[in-house]
């Protein structure tokens, strides 16, 4: 990785832990939302011999790898608040990742000023204090595009970036599944370099190798529990339906079929698939609205959940996520030139058109808020340059 000032480290690790460590002391002793208490089924689960389940009708509903992580500080009988310090860790090493990113893409001020903001930025601290995969997956997430760009800036193939390019796709894919389909844009990435054919080969098949060596475990055993290949979750169907059908206004809505969790499986995340696509297909332009209202949801400047819409909420979104908002604009389109961070500009894209799709909610946006800031300190650095002049 990029050498970096130890000092500079120390402090911008030591200031993010210490604030994540404050906000994570006003909390109370149990669990805020419901998707922490299925995480929390999985580890019981999983501890007690059943597996790794939410329930006798939810085997495969839920990625495996952030419940394995809660298990294995469970297992040794870690608290709740101790879980809560160690997601402070992991998004502290975050903010170090964001200013290795930010520099090897622009320049250290750029990388420097992003970590800076980062070190405060809201919404990675708040999802350190909540058993939710948000905060061990933006960590996932930029690691693996950090191993992207030093694999597609280089003329050569280096083996032991390769290999971190698979291991990492799929650990960010068994943490949350939308990562998955971004491999293959990934490896398009290398299919269109500039090397010999040869090497984009043995590096497309040496990274697909660590990729699906690091997904097989949970693809086998979905297979032997389930006898059907299923490389993600049953969750696919259920989220597609969410932020699809006629009562939905593209984020969450609990509207669904009576009895709908005495179905298999399988055929429930079939049957919610075909369910939602008749539903388009009955109301196409009602479709169209749920694209454009799932955008305007993904990039809101202020949450769209109801318990956070009171104003001081709505003030800390407008002051970090919304302040940076046209500067990133304008850092998205200038940067477009610098083809290290055109891989972060995919995921921009895929990450938006996937949740304009499936369901959209801010939350689902914190992945890729890392490179948001990059792009947007970029913007502001050209901007106050521009002033200058």
């Amino acid at each position: 990785m990029e050498r970096i000032s130890k000092r500079k480290i120390l402090i911008l690790f030591s200031v993010a832990f210490f604030i994540r460590l404050i906000f994570i002391l006003t909390l109370k002793n149990y669990f805020y939302f419901d998707d922490e208490y299925e995480y929390f089924n999985m580890v019981k689960n999983f501890l007690s011999g059943k597996g790794l389940i939410v329930g006798e009708t939810l085997k495969s509903f839920r990625p495996p790898l952030y419940p394995l992580f809660l298990s294995l500080f469970y297992r040794f009988g870690c608290s709740l608040i101790t879980i809560r310090i160690i997601q402070a860790i992991i998004s502290s090493f975050t903010v170090l990742l964001i200013y290795i990113t930010g520099k090897k893409i622009f320049e250290e001020k750029v990388g420097f000023i992003s970590a800076i903001i980062s070190v405060f930025y809201p919404f990675f601290i708040f999802y350190t204090g909540f058993l939710l995969t948000e905060t061990l997956f933006v960590f996932l997430v930029v690691v693996t595009i950090y191993f992207y760009i030093l694999t597609l800036e280089s003329d050569k193939y280096k083996i032991k970036y390769l290999i971190q390019c698979g291991i990492y796709s799929g650990l960010s894919s068994l943490c949350r599944p939308t990562m998955e389909p971004f491999f293959l844009i990934f490896l398009l990435f290398l299919l269109i370099g500039k090397e010999n054919f040869n090497i984009k080969i043995k590096k497309i098949l040496i990274s697909s190798l660590f990729f699906i060596l690091t997904l097989s475990p949970w693809i086998i055993r979905n297979y032997v529990i389930f006898k059907k290949f299923i490389p993600a979750t049953t969750m696919g169907g259920w989220v597609f339906w969410e932020g699809n059908n006629p009562k939905s206004e593209g984020g969450p809505c609990s509207y669904f079929p009576k009895d709908i969790l005495k179905m298999e499986e399988t055929k429930r995340d079939s049957y919610l698939y075909n369910l939602a696509i008749e539903e388009i297909k009955k109301n196409p332009k009602r479709f169209i609205w749920l694209l454009y209202n799932k955008f305007k949801r993904f990039w809101n400047i202020v949450p769209n959940a109801p318990q956070f819409q009171k104003l001081l909420y709505r003030i800390i979104s407008i002051l970090s996520f919304g302040f940076l908002l046209p500067f990133f604009i304008i850092g998205f389109f200038l940067s477009l030139k610098k083809k290290e961070g055109l891989i972060i500009h995919a995921l921009i894209v895929y990450f938006t058109i996937f949740h304009m799709v499936f369901l959209a909610s801010i939350r689902y946006r914190v992945a890729i808020e890392p490179f948001y800031i990059i792009f947007g300190v970029y913007g502001l650095t050209i901007f106050l340059t521009a002033g200058v002049r």
